[in-house]
C-alpha cells in the first residue's frame, strides 16, 4: 500500500441562487430551469455553514427519496476541484461515501474566519420533470431566535 487516501467525493456545476423570502422568514436555495411541484416535497436535516455572518452553503444528507446523487449526476456538469481552494458559488459537492451535499453559495476564502453550523429541518420540493427545484428552510430556531442566521439571511437578495 502506497498510503494514498481516495475519496468519491465529485463536484457539479449547476446553476441555483439563495433568496431570503422575508416575509415568510425562510432561506430558498432555487435551481434555475425547473418548476417545482407543490404537492412533491419532503423533509431532510439541512446544516446552514456561516462565515463572518456570510451565508456560505448548506449541507443536506441524502436518503433514498430525495436521490440527490442521481440527480446530480443527470443534471449537473461535473467540474474539478482541489480540497484545498474554495469551491466556487453554484458548485455542489457531493461525498458518495457519506452521502452529503453540500451547496456552495459564497466561497470562503479565509481559514482565519470563524465558521458557524446552524441545523434546520427543511423542505425539499422536487420538480415536475423529476430532481430537485428548491431547498427552502426557516431563519428562526425552534426558540423562535434568528441570532447570526438572521443577520447572514439580510445579506441575501429578499423576495
Amino acid at each position: 500500500m502506497t498510503g494514498e487516501f481516495r475519496t468519491n467525493v465529485r463536484a457539479y456545476g449547476l446553476p441555483f441562487r439563495a433568496v431570503w423570502l422575508r416575509r415568510k422568514d425562510m432561506i430558498d436555495l432555487r435551481f434555475s430551469g425547473t418548476r417545482p411541484d407543490a404537492d412533491s416535497w419532503t423533509t431532510a436535516d439541512i446544516v446552514a455553514h456561516l462565515s463572518d455572518y456570510r451565508l456560505i452553503g448548506v449541507s443536506i444528507q441524502d436518503h433514498k427519496r430525495l436521490g440527490l446523487g442521481r440527480w446530480l449526476r443527470a443534471s449537473g456538469e461535473e467540474v474539478s476541484f482541489r480540497a484545498d481552494e474554495p469551491l466556487p458559488s453554484e458548485t455542489v459537492r457531493y461525498d458518495e461515501g457519506a452521502q452529503i451535499a453540500y451547496f456552495s453559495i459564497w466561497p470562503q476564502f479565509s481559514g482565519d474566519t470563524v465558521r458557524r453550523d446552524y441545523e434546520r429541518e427543511g423542505k425539499i420540493f422536487l420538480g415536475r420533470t423529476g430532481g430537485i427545484a428548491r431547498i427552502r428552510f426557516p431563519v428562526l430556531n425552534n426558540r423562535g431566535r434568528t441570532g447570526v442566521l438572521g443577520t447572514a439571511a439580510a445579506l441575501l437578495a429578499t423576495r
